[in-house]
């Protein structure tokens, strides 16, 4: 009976052997169902083929920040995979290997069952599963970020040199990864440093800052010596950012400018303060309710909400109590920033601030728990970790379902198929062909990088882009069998002389069929 009670302790070491054995099924799980290449994906991959071949200025036009192509390429080499498969196995093994960091996490700041909990609803988190097999930076970078502030937590308690250095060469990894790294590595480098020289004498300190001043200084220069250099780093992007700080971003000043038309000339004359002009006036907030929405999208309100109950005891806590807050903000407002000058933005790129707070909705539960024995007399009769363990089943059940079930980019066969039909027959004969496509998929399988994309609501434009074009073009469109308008441009593009087309069809797929027409100026219409 001991034996028994021992392995449902809590800290009882096969946790974390079935939390990553319940992690690596999830997320291999989408792979068997036969998943199709991320739309994001083809640009580390061109980048990684070209840095194989010794083609640094190709690997940048193709995707300038080369550490993780460069990752790719090595992986690819190695293990001898294709390209999109060593891109899949470096995001899998980051993705399952940031359980680890994740969950010494939680244990220092809640040890017990709320570590668990919190750590199996990471492993569950739907918004993270969704992207841990496609072959992006991103699980590279969550996995990197979450290590380092492990690596500085290990140093804050230990205060030895090795965690030190861990935590400098893992933080300096993140700005290679993505432009959010630089102020993470900033805000983590600059804790543990501060922590660091603490320790130090006077003359120590001052030593140390000179060696560190120095370091920066051949830092920078290094990555200011050569355009690649910077884009290594996405310098110039950051730059152009900081310079626009003055003036209404390009994406919003189009906007602007329509609502104040819109305020003018669509409301009865005298009647101020309407729909438009709160908009106009107010959208920096508008873009601040996008961002919650985003970062909602990532936990879902009740683990957001939980969050808020936890912050006090995370930055209550010590040495470390600082150091994740720091970290939610500074990321936080960068993204915002990003965000408001950039226009639109993916809500993946919240994920990481979103597992941040994930941390402090896990401190809550022993603080709910506490107050639900309190304020509750159905909840009185129970334990505290028994009213925590229901808690974590309310929380993960939703989850699990959730990512079990979810909608993934699962492969659509037509797709290849007709992209291979024209590259085969079409692009094969060396010709200067101008593609366009309606989705970005396409241009992996089609292996041409100047592809061109069509707008989803710009499908009827095909005939315009194809009379204009004074070289061969050929445009591949996916289109919906369901879609009233698409089976019409279909067979307008069939029934039109000009061009030649083929409809490609999957008889097992009874919504999605591929047109291809094409116009080869200067030698006559092929015919398949």
């Amino acid at each position: 009976m001991t034996g028994f009670l021992d392995k449902i302790s809590p800290d009882w070491p096969g946790w974390l052997a079935c939390l990553f054995l319940i992690s690596l099924l999830v997320k291999t799980l989408p792979l068997l169902q036969g998943v199709m290449i991320h739309p994001d994906a083809p640009v580390y991959l061109w980048s990684a083929q070209a840095l194989a071949q010794g083609d640094i200025a190709g690997a940048t036009r193709a995707y300038p920040m080369l550490f993780y192509p460069f990752l790719v390429m090595w992986v690819h080499k190695l293990l001898g995979l294709d390209w999109l498969a060593a891109g899949r196995a470096i995001s899998i093994a980051a993705s399952c290997l940031a359980l680890f960091p994740f969950f010494s996490l939680a244990r220092r700041f809640f040890p017990g069952w709320p570590a668990l909990i919190i750590t199996l609803v990471f492993v569950l988190l739907p918004e993270f599963n969704s992207i841990a097999f496609a072959a992006l930076r991103d699980p590279l970078y969550i996995c990197v970020a979450l290590f380092s502030l492990s690596f500085a937590a290990c140093f804050a308690e230990q205060q030895k040199g090795t965690w030190f250095l861990a935590v400098i060469v893992s933080a300096l990894c993140l700005p290679l990864l993505r432009v959010e790294g630089i102020v993470v590595t900033l805000v983590i480098v600059g804790w543990s440093y501060a922590a660091y020289i603490r320790r130090l004498g006077v003359a120590g300190r001052v030593a140390t800052m000179a060696a560190t001043a120095a370091v920066c200084a051949l830092l920078f220069a290094l990555f200011s010596y050569s355009e690649t250099s910077r884009d290594l780093i996405r310098l110039n992007h950051s730059l152009s950012l900081l310079q626009q700080f003055n003036t209404p971003p390009p994406s919003v000043v189009y906007y602007l400018n329509t609502l104040d038309e819109l305020a003018r000339n669509n409301v009865p004359t005298g009647y101020g303060n309407n729909f438009w002009q709160v908009i106009e006036r107010n959208w920096p907030w508008i873009y601040g309710i996008g961002m919650l929405r985003m970062f909602e999208g990532n936990l879902g309100w009740p683990l957001l909400l939980l969050g808020v109950f936890g912050v006090k005891d995370m930055v209550r806590a010590r040495p470390t109590g600082w150091l994740l807050p720091a970290v939610f903000l500074a990321n936080m407002l960068l993204i915002l920033a990003e965000y408001l000058y950039l226009g639109s933005m993916e809500r993946r790129i919240m994920l990481f601030p979103a597992l941040l707070w994930l941390l402090s909705a896990g401190a809550a539960l022993s603080v709910l728990a506490a107050y639900l024995r309190e304020k509750c007399a159905a909840a009185a009769i129970c334990t505290k970790p028994h009213l925590v363990m229901a808690m974590g089943l309310l929380l993960t059940l939703p989850l699990a379902f959730k990512t079990v079930s979810m909608d993934y980019n699962i492969n659509i066969p037509v797709i290849p198929e007709s992209c291979r039909w024209v590259k085969e027959q079409l692009l094969a004969d060396e010709k200067d062909w101008q593609i366009w496509i309606n989705m970005r998929t396409m241009a992996w399988f089609l292996a041409r990088q100047d592809a061109r994309q069509i707008g989803s609501k710009n499908k009827q434009s095909v005939f315009k882009i194809l009379k204009r074009s004074r070289k061969p073009a050929v445009a591949v469109l996916l289109l919906s069998r369901r879609n009233e308008k698409d089976i019409a441009l279909m067979k307008e593009l069939v029934a039109t002389k000009k061009f030649s087309s083929r409809v490609f069809n999957d008889p097992e797929d009874d919504k999605n069929f591929v047109v291809a027409v094409w116009h080869n100026t200067g030698a006559g219409s092929f015919s398949p």
